[in-house]
Parts: structure tokens; sequence; C-alpha cells
């Protein structure tokens, strides 16, 4: 398990909701929603907002490692690794950008109203500075990061609902990979996620 800091969630800093009257971003989310779908009252917004808030639950080491799994190098380090699972082996990463973008969507159900399907665009960068991972039996074991910055987006539509400018964050000094994650048989996370 990761340190609890380190989710998008706390990266992306929703604005706050007022359960009885929408303000600021979640009134233009509501006007928005509000002409798109019929029926839809601010009483079902604060929930709403809470199920976007739940969309970022997302833990950042399982976007870095998601990533770093598809270097080609990487790749070769841990097929190399399966012939002495019993040894271990570390590969350096040198500095480097990360850039992930997610669609994550929210469908309504309201009354007889055919389901309404929302859709949301989360846009992250993070740029690492040289760290380390620990390789053994084909799987990367753990990961000891350097110094981080990110930034990210979440909106919907045209409307940008929060905003993070790169900024340094903490990651743990160590991040144990509770799945061990291994060469090519592991699903591909949603969304699409770049390592440059």
């Amino acid at each position: 398990m990761t340190d609890p800091s380190t989710s998008v969630r706390d990266l992306i800093l929703l604005p706050e909701a007022d359960p009885k009257q929408p303000g600021g971003k979640w009134k233009e989310l509501h006007d928005k929603l509000g002409t798109e779908v019929k029926g839809i009252k601010w009483v079902s917004m604060p929930d709403l907002v809470a199920r976007i808030g739940e969309l970022l639950d997302i833990e950042i080491p399982d976007l870095l490692l998601a990533a770093w799994k598809k270097c080609d190098e990487l790749q070769s380090a841990l097929e190399e690794s399966k012939k002495s699972p019993q040894s271990k082996h570390y590969v350096g990463l040198a500095e480097h950008t990360i850039s992930s973008e997610h669609t994550p969507c929210i469908e309504l159900r309201i009354a007889n109203l055919p389901p309404k399907k929302i859709d949301f665009k989360l846009k992250l960068v993070f740029k690492l500075k040289p760290c380390e991972l620990l390789i053994q039996g084909g799987l990367i074991k753990q990961a000891r990061t350097g110094a981080c910055e990110a930034e990210g987006t979440l909106s919907q539509g045209l409307l940008v609902l929060a905003t993070k400018k790169l900024a340094p964050i903490h990651l743990p000094g160590s991040i144990p990979t509770d799945k061990s994650l291994g060469a090519s048989t592991q699903a591909k996370p949603s969304g699409r996620t770049d390592a440059s």
C-alpha cells in the first residue's frame, strides 16, 4: 500500500461544493449539465461531486509503474531477470517526463430518462529526477524514487474543473509494488500513458 497522499485526488484538489447551492465551477457544470440532461437538479449534484472525486482515486505510483513498464529497455531487463529469478537487478532511470491522459466517466440515471454518460478528461504530467527500480524474477519489486514535479487538469468538455500547476509532490522514497508488475503480462491501465 502506498502513502495516502500520493493519489491523483490529493494532487488535483477539487473546489468545494455547497450542498444547497452550486457555486463557481460547480455552477458552470450544473448549468452545462442542466442544458444537456433535462431534469437534473442541484440536489443530485453533491453526489455527483463526490463521484467525480472518486474518479481521482488513482495512486500516482501505479501510474508511474505502468509507464515505466512500457519502456523497451526495461522490458528487456524484466525478461533477462526471469533467467535467474533469485537474483536482484537494479535498473536506473534517468531524468524523464511521463504524460498520462485518462477519460473517466460517470453515468447518470434520473427517473425514467435514458442514462446520460458524463465524460471527463484527466491530463497528468510527471517530471521525475533519476530513480532506481529493483527487478527480480521478471517483476518490478520496488521503485526508489527521486524528486518529482507534477501538474494536471480535470475537465468536462471545455469546462476546466480543477488544475494543478507544475509543482513538487511528495512520493515515498521507496515504493513497494504490491502487485509485483511483470513483463508484458499485465493489463494496460485505462487511458494513455507515455514516458519520454
